[in-house]
């Protein structure tokens, strides 16, 4: 029964991965995804060994999708940090449109008398 559900869930993980991110829909995909990974981890921990036929299948089926869930969220959070990054440049650059002399030195054509 457990390893049942458990397949269940990661079905359901599985759809959500593949499922096309938006801008829209990116916090939601999210959401659900580390929803799902935290129903997932809590019912690990409840598993039985595999006794039954079954159940091995089961696990050979878990395993099948748990290679493709692991390379989907690579590609969709590899995604997320390039969005970040281009996020990060774009405020700083805009930033330096709107005070450009704002890194420009204060001692610039300040004349500093070092004799005593």
């Amino acid at each position: 029964m457990v390893w049942r559900q458990f397949l269940t869930i990661t079905e359901l993980l599985s759809k959500e991965v593949n499922r096309k991110v938006t801008d829209d829909n990116r916090q939601e995909v999210v959401q659900e995804i580390q929803r799902l990974l935290g129903e997932r981890s809590a019912i690990i921990q409840q598993l039985p060994q595999p006794q039954t036929n079954q159940d091995k299948e089961i696990v050979q089926t878990v395993m099948s999708l748990d290679l493709d869930i692991n390379q989907k969220l690579e590609f969709l959070f590899n995604g997320l940090k390039v969005e970040l990054r281009q996020m990060r440049r774009q405020k700083s650059s805009t930033q330096r449109y709107t005070n450009p002399y704002q890194s420009v030195s204060s001692y610039d054509g300040m004349f500093l008398d070092r004799k005593k």
